[in-house]
């Protein structure tokens, strides 16, 4: 039997749409150590198991052009990585801090 987490199965802790900071890697080598990577801005979209929440990284450096439309490249069209991480790789923040963070980050 497969236990499959439903999507009002969120247990609170970061509901859906919040703003948090996100443990990511910002550049190719950092990928194999986590401790490398920084804090970054993202939003939960979801909690998808006991201790596991799907986040997207919102930062521009790291966004792609959606080439499956047109003007893939405008800021409302491109692609954000999305990852799933537990609660000791996500941080609650301010909206105010939240906003913040991307400034801090430079290019990728």
């Amino acid at each position: 039997m497969i236990n499959e987490y439903l999507p009002d199965d969120n247990d609170g802790r970061f509901p859906e749409d919040t703003p948090v900071l996100v443990r990511y890697p910002l550049r190719d080598d950092q990928n194999d150590d986590r401790e490398l990577w920084p804090w970054l801005p993202g939003t939960v979209l979801n909690q998808c198991g006991p201790d596991e929440w799907r986040v997207v990284v919102e930062v521009p450096a790291l966004a792609i052009p959606d080439r499956s439309v047109p003007n893939g490249d405008a800021l409302e069209n491109l692609l954000y990585p999305t990852c799933f991480r537990d609660a000791t790789e996500i941080r609650a923040v301010s909206l105010q801090v939240w906003l913040r963070v991307p400034n801090e980050v430079g290019p990728g």
